[in-house]
Protein backbone atom coordinates (compact mmCIF):
# COMPACT_ATOMS: atom_id res chain seq x y z
CA UNK A 1 0.00 0.00 0.00
CA UNK A 2 1.29 3.47 -0.77
CA UNK A 3 0.70 5.99 1.62
CA UNK A 4 0.32 9.89 -0.17
CA UNK A 5 1.07 12.55 2.16
CA UNK A 6 -0.25 16.19 0.69
CA UNK A 7 2.30 18.32 1.84
CA UNK A 8 -0.46 21.37 1.60
CA UNK A 9 -1.71 19.17 4.84
CA UNK A 10 1.38 18.92 6.85
CA UNK A 11 1.26 20.78 10.21
CA UNK A 12 2.81 23.89 10.58
CA UNK A 13 4.16 25.06 13.84
CA UNK A 14 4.24 28.35 14.87
CA UNK A 15 6.42 29.84 17.79
CA UNK A 16 4.41 31.18 21.39
CA UNK A 17 4.62 34.22 22.39
CA UNK A 18 6.64 33.19 25.18
CA UNK A 19 9.26 31.40 23.03
CA UNK A 20 9.67 34.37 20.74
CA UNK A 21 10.12 36.10 24.65
CA UNK A 22 12.71 33.92 25.29
CA UNK A 23 14.84 34.17 22.12
CA UNK A 24 14.74 37.99 22.42
CA UNK A 25 16.30 37.36 26.05
CA UNK A 26 19.08 35.05 25.12
CA UNK A 27 19.95 37.12 22.09
CA UNK A 28 19.78 40.35 24.49
CA UNK A 29 22.27 38.16 26.91
CA UNK A 30 24.31 37.36 23.94
CA UNK A 31 25.19 40.91 23.27
CA UNK A 32 25.79 41.67 26.44
CA UNK A 33 27.83 39.02 27.12
CA UNK A 34 29.66 39.95 24.19
CA UNK A 35 29.79 43.88 25.06
CA UNK A 36 31.07 42.46 28.78
CA UNK A 37 34.00 40.56 26.88
CA UNK A 38 35.17 42.90 24.22
CA UNK A 39 35.13 45.70 27.49
CA UNK A 40 37.35 43.27 29.47
CA UNK A 41 39.47 43.17 26.73
CA UNK A 42 39.93 46.66 26.58
CA UNK A 43 40.67 47.50 29.94
CA UNK A 44 43.57 44.63 30.41
CA UNK A 45 44.78 46.01 27.17
CA UNK A 46 44.64 49.79 28.36
CA UNK A 47 46.32 48.74 31.99
CA UNK A 48 49.16 47.16 29.90
CA UNK A 49 49.80 50.41 27.99
CA UNK A 50 49.35 52.14 31.20
CA UNK A 51 51.90 50.48 32.95
CA UNK A 52 54.11 50.06 30.21
CA UNK A 53 54.14 53.70 29.03
CA UNK A 54 52.07 55.59 31.60
CA UNK A 55 48.75 57.40 31.48
CA UNK A 56 50.33 60.42 29.75
CA UNK A 57 52.68 58.33 27.40
CA UNK A 58 49.84 55.83 26.54
CA UNK A 59 47.46 56.93 23.29
CA UNK A 60 44.30 55.48 22.75
CA UNK A 61 46.45 54.32 19.07
CA UNK A 62 48.46 52.45 21.58
CA UNK A 63 45.82 51.06 23.30
CA UNK A 64 43.91 49.91 19.90
CA UNK A 65 46.95 48.21 18.93
CA UNK A 66 47.05 46.06 22.45
CA UNK A 67 43.46 45.14 22.06
CA UNK A 68 43.71 44.38 18.13
CA UNK A 69 40.57 46.53 17.55
CA UNK A 70 39.96 49.19 15.33
CA UNK A 71 40.01 53.01 16.60
CA UNK A 72 36.28 53.28 15.77
CA UNK A 73 34.99 50.15 17.51
CA UNK A 74 37.28 50.96 20.73
CA UNK A 75 35.88 54.65 20.93
CA UNK A 76 32.16 53.14 20.91
CA UNK A 77 32.81 51.36 24.13
CA UNK A 78 35.30 54.28 25.37
CA UNK A 79 35.43 58.02 24.25
CA UNK A 80 38.47 59.04 26.06
CA UNK A 81 41.49 57.29 28.39
CA UNK A 82 39.90 59.21 31.46
CA UNK A 83 36.68 57.08 30.21
CA UNK A 84 38.82 54.08 30.97
CA UNK A 85 40.07 54.88 34.05
CA UNK A 86 36.26 55.72 35.07
CA UNK A 87 36.02 52.02 34.22
CA UNK A 88 39.04 50.52 35.67
CA UNK A 89 38.55 52.28 39.36
CA UNK A 90 34.37 51.27 39.57
CA UNK A 91 35.56 47.91 39.03
CA UNK A 92 38.11 48.75 41.76
CA UNK A 93 35.27 49.73 43.80
CA UNK A 94 33.69 47.03 43.19
CA UNK A 95 36.22 44.84 44.26
CA UNK A 96 37.04 46.74 47.18
CA UNK A 97 33.72 46.51 48.35
CA UNK A 98 34.17 42.75 48.88
CA UNK A 99 37.42 42.81 50.36
CA UNK A 100 36.37 45.30 53.19
CA UNK A 101 33.50 43.38 53.65
CA UNK A 102 35.69 40.64 55.89
CA UNK A 103 35.81 43.92 58.43
CA UNK A 104 32.63 42.83 60.29
CA UNK A 105 33.12 39.08 60.21
CA UNK A 106 34.70 39.21 63.39
CA UNK A 107 33.48 40.25 66.22
CA UNK A 108 36.82 41.81 67.50
CA UNK A 109 37.70 45.83 66.03
CA UNK A 110 41.58 45.15 65.39
CA UNK A 111 40.75 41.51 64.19
CA UNK A 112 37.93 42.79 61.71
CA UNK A 113 40.60 45.41 60.47
CA UNK A 114 43.67 43.49 60.02
CA UNK A 115 42.05 40.62 58.15
CA UNK A 116 40.60 43.40 55.74
CA UNK A 117 43.79 44.81 55.52
CA UNK A 118 45.93 41.66 54.65
CA UNK A 119 43.21 40.44 52.38
CA UNK A 120 43.65 43.77 50.15
CA UNK A 121 47.96 43.11 50.64
CA UNK A 122 46.98 39.71 49.13
CA UNK A 123 45.37 40.38 46.18
CA UNK A 124 47.29 43.23 45.12
CA UNK A 125 50.25 40.81 44.89
CA UNK A 126 48.62 38.28 43.41
CA UNK A 127 47.05 40.56 40.71
CA UNK A 128 50.30 42.20 40.38
CA UNK A 129 48.17 46.00 39.94
CA UNK A 130 50.79 47.46 42.37
CA UNK A 131 51.90 49.43 39.20
CA UNK A 132 49.21 50.36 37.74
CA UNK A 133 47.42 51.61 40.63
CA UNK A 134 50.93 53.38 41.33
CA UNK A 135 50.32 55.49 37.97
CA UNK A 136 46.60 55.62 38.84
CA UNK A 137 46.96 57.72 41.47
CA UNK A 138 50.17 59.62 39.93
CA UNK A 139 47.92 60.69 37.21
CA UNK A 140 45.05 61.65 39.96
CA UNK A 141 47.16 64.15 41.64
CA UNK A 142 47.32 66.30 37.87
CA UNK A 143 44.49 64.88 36.30
CA UNK A 144 40.99 66.49 38.03
CA UNK A 145 38.85 63.91 36.28
CA UNK A 146 41.05 60.98 37.29
CA UNK A 147 41.17 62.69 40.68
CA UNK A 148 36.95 62.79 40.95
CA UNK A 149 37.03 59.22 39.71
CA UNK A 150 39.61 57.53 42.80
CA UNK A 151 37.56 59.85 44.92
CA UNK A 152 34.32 57.87 44.13
CA UNK A 153 35.92 54.82 43.68
CA UNK A 154 37.35 54.96 47.44
CA UNK A 155 33.91 56.62 49.04
CA UNK A 156 32.34 53.33 49.67
CA UNK A 157 35.27 51.87 51.55
CA UNK A 158 35.42 55.23 53.26
CA UNK A 159 31.98 55.37 54.62
CA UNK A 160 32.19 51.58 55.08
CA UNK A 161 35.37 51.58 57.50
CA UNK A 162 33.93 55.04 58.80
CA UNK A 163 30.70 53.05 60.46
CA UNK A 164 33.19 50.63 61.40
CA UNK A 165 34.77 52.22 63.40
CA UNK A 166 32.36 54.78 64.61
CA UNK A 167 30.48 51.95 66.18
CA UNK A 168 33.07 50.73 67.91
CA UNK A 169 33.40 53.95 69.55
CA UNK A 170 30.10 53.99 70.42
CA UNK A 171 30.27 50.59 71.89
CA UNK A 172 33.37 51.50 74.12
CA UNK A 173 35.39 49.26 72.11
CA UNK A 174 38.20 50.90 70.99
CA UNK A 175 39.50 54.20 72.45
CA UNK A 176 41.58 55.80 69.51
CA UNK A 177 44.74 57.92 69.72
CA UNK A 178 42.76 60.55 67.64
CA UNK A 179 39.50 61.55 65.88
CA UNK A 180 38.02 59.41 63.24
CA UNK A 181 38.56 62.40 61.13
CA UNK A 182 42.52 62.34 61.49
CA UNK A 183 42.67 58.16 61.76
CA UNK A 184 40.42 57.93 58.40
CA UNK A 185 42.95 59.62 56.05
CA UNK A 186 46.13 58.51 57.69
CA UNK A 187 45.11 55.06 57.53
CA UNK A 188 43.80 54.94 53.59
CA UNK A 189 47.39 56.67 53.23
CA UNK A 190 48.98 53.55 54.59
CA UNK A 191 47.01 51.39 53.22
CA UNK A 192 47.92 52.78 49.62
CA UNK A 193 51.10 52.83 50.65
CA UNK A 194 51.26 49.19 51.06
CA UNK A 195 49.50 48.85 48.34
CA UNK A 196 51.53 50.54 45.94
CA UNK A 197 54.74 48.78 47.33
CA UNK A 198 53.99 45.50 47.29
CA UNK A 199 56.13 44.26 50.57
CA UNK A 200 55.47 40.72 49.71
CA UNK A 201 57.11 40.58 46.27
CA UNK A 202 59.91 42.18 48.19
CA UNK A 203 60.57 39.38 50.69
CA UNK A 204 58.20 40.39 53.18
CA UNK A 205 57.06 37.17 54.76
CA UNK A 206 52.82 37.74 55.16
CA UNK A 207 52.89 36.44 59.01
CA UNK A 208 55.56 38.95 59.84
CA UNK A 209 53.94 41.53 57.74
CA UNK A 210 50.55 40.46 59.93
CA UNK A 211 52.15 41.05 63.18
CA UNK A 212 53.48 44.69 62.25
CA UNK A 213 49.74 45.59 60.56
CA UNK A 214 48.28 44.13 63.59
CA UNK A 215 50.82 46.17 66.26
CA UNK A 216 49.78 49.58 64.39
CA UNK A 217 45.91 48.89 64.30
CA UNK A 218 45.98 48.37 68.57
CA UNK A 219 48.26 51.27 69.10
CA UNK A 220 46.15 53.61 67.28
CA UNK A 221 42.82 51.98 67.88
CA UNK A 222 43.83 51.78 71.26
CA UNK A 223 41.02 48.95 72.39
CA UNK A 224 39.47 48.60 75.35
CA UNK A 225 39.14 44.88 75.57
CA UNK A 226 34.92 45.16 75.71
CA UNK A 227 32.93 44.00 73.28
CA UNK A 228 29.38 43.71 72.43
CA UNK A 229 28.90 40.72 74.33
CA UNK A 230 30.73 41.95 77.47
Amino acid sequence: MIIRINRMQMPVFHSSAGEAALLDTEAATSRTERRDQQVARILDAAKTCFVRSGFQGASMQQICSEVGMSPGALYRYFPSKEAIIEAITEADRRRDAEIFSVLTLGGDVVDGFVAAAMAHIRYMHESGNAPLFAEIRAESMRNDAIDFACKMSMKDVDDSFRSFLRGAVDRGEIDPCADLDTILPVMVAFGEGLAINDLPAQGVDFERLEVVIRAIATAVLRPTGRSTAS
